[in-house]
């Protein structure tokens, strides 16, 4: 799985070796300025010395493999801070590093108090550059910097002064205000960057050079450039006329906001870009009802959920246990320790248990279990917009940011007066849903993901998995390699709804992961907002009453956009409920 974590004073072994590869991918990007990857190991030993604090930023897949990074200097009496350098491993390809990295730097500053981020970005403005067929590249530079929120500061000559610091080759101081409405004052951006050239390029206070560029900063409060580069996005207009869609969300009821403290990319954020999207869409927001506790014990083992909800008492709110011993030779044994039994119920070492998993894991349950209700009552469709996910978590196991598999719950509730079609779309097989359904006919698992064999879980999810027993020829997968885009994913999903449509099925359930789409950090697909509404099109096509159960995706503006675009597909046909044209 994919993670970004903070590298402090570089002591640990691990550390070292995520270090060294930040070095290797600095000098590979940046081959004009080899020098400088020694200064970054300098900078991490005296930033506190020099009142300043380093911000190294690591992102991180399987095997440890670092993927790129970030390096920031925050200034804690200015509450300001720069991004020196943000790069991904030249030789991968494109998969959202960057963006996610930015958005995690963003986000450690925020908590630390940060009131904007300030950056050096080549001119994307002909008349600035001597060679001119740089200019294509530094403009897609710039765009991306804009569309994350940050525009160049214009009205001084930041951008024409040759110094230590730049190299000689002059660039755009460009700031992200944080979507602040508080306006940067002339006489602190002269602070900061008087602080910043001593930094980077040893600058005394009457250097002639940095006085040309105080005496420049004349408009107060600073000026932002105009955003030059506008984002490809369907305007946010709401249709009145359009379906209403039927929602439960857990919004931040018991949020678990521990995942930050090992960097996964699993966190409530995510829930607010999801809403961002949806403000487009027509909805009606339905409370959580409770739920008793047999609707879980139903699908997954009484021991899972005992040594679940066991961790209120035994944890302090502030407590994480990580698994790190696994049963693997001996799997009937369970061990007495409570915390030594983290190993028995979890297959992985990154999925924690908090004091308030259990809790934010019963509402996400109960959010589908709702969801669930509203569509058998209605005979119409419904979103539960949950958080944690569940489509990792099987019967006797939890996993993958999963606890309690939500969706297969709620899919088992509505089979006890229907048959159910249950695909999964999420990049990451769904072997949690495909576990519990496997020996079942009343409830039709698909799935089509990411091939096990370059994704997690990597241990299912393989084409010859078509169930056992009475469920024999009742599951099917569709494992696909890196690189599928809008054409060859809806071939696939064509296929699959031709099965679900011959199963007749009373209820359709849906688990949605939007980590399919292109920039997504932890999936490797590059299907595109308009691929997502044929998605949310075709799925619609199989005409009956429909729960939607969200699970992953992991960059937020995927989150946003394809949120939209799914539900915008989706709607675009009414599934004959009561209400006319209320799809709910």
């Amino acid at each position: 799985m994919f993670r970004i974590r903070q590298l402090h004073d570089i002591h640990a072994a691990a550390d070292q070796t995520a270090l060294s590869a930040v070095l290797r991918i600095y000098e590979e990007a940046f081959p004009y300025y080899p020098n400088y990857s020694q200064q970054i190991v300098r900078l991490l030993q005296l930033s506190n010395e020099q009142k300043f604090d380093t911000v190294l930023l690591v992102a991180e897949g399987g095997k440890a493999r670092i993927l790129g990074f970030s390096l920031s200097f925050y200034f804690p009496t200015l509450k300001l801070a720069y991004l020196d350098y943000l790069a991904s491993a030249p030789k991968r390809s494109s998969r959202g590093y960057g963006t996610a990295l930015y958005e995690r730097n963003r986000e450690l500053l925020q908590q630390a108090g940060c009131l904007g981020l300030f950056m050096d970005v080549p001119p994307d403005e002909a008349e600035k550059i001597k060679d001119k067929s740089l200019l294509p590249i530094n403009k897609k530079r710039m765009a991306f910097y804009e569309h994350l929120g940050a525009r160049p500061i214009v009205g001084t000559c930041y951008d024409q002064v040759s110094h230590a610091a730049n190299q000689g080759y002059p660039t755009m101081l460009v700031y992200d205000a944080f979507k602040s409405n508080t306006n940067l004052r002339a006489a602190k951006l002269r602070k900061f960057i008087t602080q910043l050239l001593k930094v980077k390029g040893n600058m005394s206070a009457d250097d002639p050079r940095l006085i040309q560029i105080l005496d420049s900063i004349r408009i107060d409060p600073v000026t932002l450039r105009a955003p030059r580069y506008p984002v490809a996005e369907a305007p946010i207009q709401v249709d009145s006329s359009a379906p209403i869609l039927s929602m439960v969300t857990t919004g931040d009821l018991h949020q678990i906001h521990h995942f930050k403290e090992k960097g996964y990319v699993e966190r409530p954020v995510r829930v607010q870009a999801i809403l961002k999207g949806l403000e487009s869409v027509p909805t009606r927001e339905h409370p959580i009802k409770n739920f008793p506790e047999r609707h879980i014990l139903a699908v997954h083992q009484t021991s899972l959920h005992r040594f679940l909800k066991r961790a209120e008492q035994e944890l302090d709110p502030a407590a994480l246990i990580y698994p790190n011993v696994f049963p693997i030779r001996h799997p009937e044994r369970i061990p007495k320790n409570w915390e030594m039994q983290a190993g028995y119920y979890c297959i992985d070492t990154f999925t924690p248990v908090s004091a308030n998993a259990y809790r934010a894991a019963r509402i996400a349950v109960n959010a589908a279990l709702t969801g669930a209700e509203l569509v058998q009552q209605d005979r119409a469709a419904c979103y539960v917009l949950c958080r944690p996910p569940g489509h990792h978590a099987e019967s006797r196991v939890f996993g993958g940011f999963c606890y309690f598999n939500n969706a297969a719950i709620a899919a088992h509730f509505l089979s006890q007066s229907g048959k159910v079609a249950f695909i999964d779309i999420d990049y990451h097989h769904g072997n949690g849903s495909q576990e519990i359904f496997y020996s079942r006919s009343d409830v039709y698992f698909v799935s089509i993901h990411g091939h096990p064999k370059v994704s997690y879980p990597y241990f299912a999810g393989y084409a010859d998995e078509r169930g056992e027993g009475e469920g024999k020829g009742f599951n099917r997968n569709f494992p696909l390699y890196p690189g599928v885009d809008d054409k060859a994913y809806g071939e696939v999903l064509d296929k699959a709804v031709a099965i679900l449509k011959r199963f007749k099925p009373s209820y359709l359930v849906i688990s949605l992961g939007f980590d399919i789409m292109f920039g997504d950090p932890t999936g490797a697909f590059s299907v595109t907002e308009r691929g997502v509404e044929q998605i949310g099109r075709q799925l619609a096509s199989l005409n009956v009453p429909t729960l939607v159960v969200q699970e992953g995706g992991y960059s937020l503006k995927n989150l946003r956009v394809g949120s939209r675009a799914f539900f915008r597909g989706f709607l675009q046909r009414d599934l004959g409920g009561a209400n006319g044209k209320n799809i709910g």
